[in-house]
Parts: C-alpha cells; sequence; structure tokens
C-alpha cells in the first residue's frame, strides 16, 4: 500500500471514530405535567362535581364535627382499608378546598371517583402507610408531581392511585377512572370537566340522571322531576343565622321549565302537610323560574343544620 493510500485510509478512520463520537442531537426532554388550577386534575368522564370550602367549614362548624363528617365520608366510599382511611382522614384535617368528582352507579357508596385536596400536606407519603394491598414507591412524574401505584384494592371506590404535587395537592383515583386520568393529568390530553361555582362552602354540579335513587327514599316524586333536567348546579353558604342553600335546574325549554316549577310547587305543598321532616323543609323551600331555569332556595336555622349535620342511619329519614 502506497504511502498516500495509507494516508487516505487513516483519514477515512479518523473520520469514522468522529461520527462514532459525535453526539446525536437530542430534543428536550417532554414537559412535566402540570396544573394551572386544582380542578384541571378531574377527568371530564365524572357525573358530579363537588367543592367543598374544607376551611370555612371547618371555622363555623368545628373540628370534631368536621371529623365525624370526614369519616363517614370517607368510610363510606372507600370501605374498610382502615390504613388508607386513616391517611385520607389526616389529608382532609390539612386541606383547604376539597373538590370530589363522581361517577355513581347504583350508590354513591359504589362511585368511581377522583378526590383533589388541596392545603398542606408536608409528611404525606402512601408508602409508609399500611395499606391493603400496599402502595409502591412513588414514581417521579417531574415538576414536583409524584405517583403512587397500587394492586387492585378490594373495594371499587378506593383509591388505586395517589397522585401529589409538591406538598399542596393531592389526587386519589378510583381503579376505573385510572386511564381517564392519566390522560387528563399526566398527557394533558383532557377537556375542561364540569365546573361548580366558586360560591359558598358547598357547591356543585351535575348531569341529568347522574343521582342514585336511592338518595330519594320517600320523595320519589322529586327524582322524577329531577330526571327530566339537563343540568342541575347547587350551593350552600354558611351565615351568622344558619345556613342558604339554592338548587337551579336547567331544562330543555321556559314552557317546560313553568310546568316543573309548578309541579315542584304542588309537591312542596303535599309535602308541608305531612309529618316529620319533609314537612319542616317543605316549608321552608321557595320556588321560581325564569326562562328556561328552575330555581330552589331554603334557608335553615343553626338548630336544623346541627339536625341535619349529625343525623346518620333511621336518623336521617325524611
Amino acid at each position: 500500500m502506497t504511502r498516500g493510500a495509507r494516508g487516505a485510509l487513516r483519514t477515512a478512520f479518523i473520520g469514522f471514530a468522529l461520527l462514532a463520537c459525535s453526539s446525536r442531537h437530542i430534543g428536550p426532554p417532554p414537559s412535566a405535567p402540570t396544573l394551572a388550577r386544582p380542578l384541571d386534575a378531574l377527568p371530564a368522564d365524572l357525573d358530579i362535581v363537588l367543592r367543598l370550602d374544607l376551611k370555612r367549614m371547618r371555622d363555623t362548624l368545628g373540628a370534631s364535627t368536621m371529623t365525624e363528617l370526614g369519616e363517614r365520608a370517607v368510610q363510606g366510599l372507600h370501605g374498610a382499608d382502615k390504613a388508607t382511611d386513616a391517611l385520607l382522614l389526616t389529608a382532609l384535617s390539612h386541606t383547604d378546598t376539597l373538590w370530589l368528582g363522581l361517577r355513581p352507579s347504583r350508590s354513591l357508596g359504589a362511585a368511581d371517583s377522583v378526590f383533589v385536596l388541596s392545603g398542606r400536606f408536608a409528611d404525606f407519603d402512601p408508602h409508609r402507610v399500611a395499606s391493603t394491598p400496599p402502595f409502591q414507591p412513588s414514581l417521579d412524574l417531574g415538576g414536583t408531581l409524584r405517583r403512587y401505584d397500587r394492586a387492585s384494592p378490594a373495594s371499587r371506590s378506593a383509591p388505586a392511585r395517589i397522585y401529589t404535587r409538591g406538598s399542596d395537592l393531592i389526587v386519589t383515583v378510583s381503579e376505573a377512572e385510572l386511564d381517564s386520568e392519566e390522560r387528563t393529568l399526566e398527557a394533558q390530553l383532557g377537556v375542561p370537566p364540569l365546573e361548580p361555582a366558586e360560591k359558598g362552602v358547598i357547591s356543585g354540579i351535575m348531569r341529568s340522571r347522574a343521582l342514585p335513587p336511592q338518595l330519594f327514599v320517600g320523595v320519589e316524586p322529586l327524582l322524577h322531576l329531577a330526571e327530566r333536567a339537563d343540568r342541575c348546579e347547587f350551593d350552600a353558604d354558611l351565615t351568622s343565622a344558619g345556613v342558604e342553600a339554592e338548587i337551579s335546574l336547567r331544562f330543555g325549554d321556559a314552557d317546560a321549565a313553568l310546568a316543573v316549577v309548578q309541579a315542584l310547587e304542588s309537591l312542596r305543598s303535599a309535602l308541608a302537610e305531612t309529618p316529620g321532616r319533609s314537612a319542616k323543609f317543605a316549608k321552608r323551600v321557595r320556588l321560581s323560574s325564569a326562562a328556561e331555569y328552575v330555581t330552589m332556595r331554603l334557608a335553615l336555622g343553626r338548630d336544623e343544620l346541627g339536625e341535619l349535620v349529625n343525623c346518620h342511619g333511621a336518623a336521617c329519614r325524611w
């Protein structure tokens, strides 16, 4: 091989080596999931969305009452996983605002759900809790967002996954909502969910036919009227005198709304003549219609509010 050929070959080898060692251009990593606001963590397929200002409720009703209400809510939705129940109850005690999205089946106790808790959760770590089944170590999704997975829990409505964002946000997801939550939160491909008004200590919005019939035991005609609505929104606020609540039902047109308000007025008058709690509350309801909306307003004193808050089981029968 001539000197010139050897030089050319050496140059070629050096060129190949340089090409092999050079770095391919790699684009920036995908952006970490972000949440402009806590409500954006809720999937759009949930039929009922509630917003609860737990801080104001705690300040008004007292910590012990709120703890009792929290125990009922968590145990009713999540079943017998005591370690997870205790973890969530502790988190609720540090929650300022709770958004609860539901897709009920026959009862609220079997609902598919996503909870979004906004507050201060410095020591929250599902992996350190003896849940059944246990949560695995967290997966870092970037942007202070972490994910805790576990095997399918015994109760359908129990959290199968928990997300945390830093120490200020917790999202619990039941098993049937995992795919929707991944699309909404991780892939950022969700569409806007139902959005309750930022009004009062409690507000909510729901699609028609979303409420389980069991909630209307004893007042079935009210269920039949409510099922005719396209959308229902409500809110309640605590005042120095008690509580003021408003429910708004949207119907197809003004004529349908007028017919419904007349039917509700007849039902209210009939209930007012019956014994028990139904008559007491029926007498307080005020009905009105405007365009395609029907509005029901109710004001309760502090004693009556306490009666509702503290009743459970057979004591709450209408």
